[in-house]
């Protein structure tokens, strides 16, 4: 939000303007006006409160690893709630709410109002536009105000949210904090933003490092090495990559799984290579080349998960297709046996939400989302939510 308002009704007032001209970003921001566009396409501006389902919230909390790991920023992020008059919100890496503290008894009657309580589902699809659903979305801290959000029943409010990751990179909640419009104050998207970087730092602090090499390859490829970030390029992903799936190769076997037919020199690989082995110490042998130090792979562990039957499990951990971009043959050959697996593993056992987890990276899954239609009862959240998903892609048809 703009330090430079100092009338928050004037700046609502804009905002209403604005919104209703439909065009200009002289006071909404770039990452509203995307996130608008988004939610035009699946949800009524009047729609009903977000859908509250808490059954086993208590449970995931308790197992959470902001809870677990982070006490102290959790403390902080309690008294500034209180300090603040405003309510302090945890989520997971959906958007659900897993824990919620402070606030006035009035506030918190008007969060139960509108489903800003545990087990309250604050993604974007569902939402609508909020400082959660923007955290989730961009990666960034968002400030929400007033008329800002999406969903009518949300534009009393102002909410400044961050995301929270572990040392890895993976996402492991969203922290919040929220209140009446009225109570707006920039300073809460500093104390908000500053607060998610500690929780990260216990996270770090608390996080027994991997002894050896961790490729996430699902979606965008990173890599650490003793829980150490490793700056390696998409060719050194795609490498390590096949050296961690086939155990070891030739350098003309290297050479076929990674470029098959592409005219790349045998001299580009083996720069490719020494490049790669100096990033990770030496930890590339020759001939036959190989890894020497234990290596995970992101997407091993979901093909996993699907082979015990946990299809929640895979589902929650597939966070992307395989290397999207690459062209390497054996890339291309694994990505395909993992959507395939997983997909197929959804479409026999998982649940709504498994579904719509798939369905969050392929969007335009007709069976898939018809499927998930057909599990969710008539009171499931995730109903609307995977209505709206099918209505889309069936329209982009």
């Amino acid at each position: 939000m703009d330090d430079g308002w100092h009338d928050l009704a004037d700046r609502r007032r804009a905002i209403e303007r604005e919104r209703a001209a439909g065009a200009g970003a002289a006071v909404v921001s770039e990452d509203v006006w995307a996130s608008w566009d988004r939610c035009r396409r699946v949800l009524r501006s009047e729609h009903p409160n977000v859908p509250v389902d808490d059954g086993d919230v208590s449970a995931r909390w308790e197992v959470s690893p902001i809870r677990r790991a982070a006490p102290h920023a959790l403390s902080i992020l309690a008294d500034s709630a209180r300090d603040a008059g405003m309510i302090a919100i945890v989520t997971d890496p959906a958007g659900q709410v897993l824990w919620a503290t402070g606030g006035t008894p009035e506030l918190r009657r008007h969060a139960g109002e509108i489903g800003l309580v545990p087990g309250g589902r604050w993604d974007e699809p569902v939402a609508g536009t909020n400082g959660i659903a923007l955290a989730l979305v961009t990666g960034r801290t968002a400030a929400v105000f007033a008329d800002e959000h999406w969903s009518a029943p949300v534009r009393d409010w102002v909410c400044y949210s961050a995301p929270v990751r572990t040392p890895a990179g993976d996402l492991v909640g969203v922290l919040d904090l929220s209140t009446s419009w009225d109570r707006a104050n920039p300073l809460a998207a500093g104390t908000i933003g500053a607060l998610a970087r500690m929780t990260e730092l216990e996270l770090a602090a608390a996080t027994p490092s991997w002894p050896g090499l961790e490729l996430h390859v699902l979606g965008r490829g990173r890599a650490t090495l003793h829980g150490r970030p490793l700056s390696l390029g998409p060719r050194q992903i795609e490498l390590l990559f096949v050296l961690a799936v086939v155990g070891s190769a030739t350098l003309d076997e290297l050479h076929a799984l990674l470029y098959g037919d592409r005219p790349i020199s045998m001299t580009t690989l083996r720069a490719e290579i020494s490049h790669t082995r100096a990033a990770l110490g030496g930890a590339i042998a020759s001939r036959p080349y190989r890894l020497t130090v234990p290596v995970r792979v992101d997407a091993l562990d979901v093909l996993e998960s699907v082979a015990r039957g946990d299809v929640a499990a895979a589902a929650m951990a597939y966070a992307g297709q395989l290397l999207p971009t690459s062209e390497a043959p054996l890339v291309i050959e694994r990505r395909y046996h993992l959507d395939v697996a997983v997909r197929t593993a959804l479409l026999a056992r998982g649940s709504t939400r498994d579904l719509l987890r798939y369905a969050d990276i392929h969007p335009y899954d007709v069976e898939v989302l018809e499927r998930a239609v057909a599990m969710a009862a008539p009171e499931d959240p995730d109903r609307p939510a995977a209505v709206a998903a099918l209505a889309v892609a069936n329209a982009e048809l």
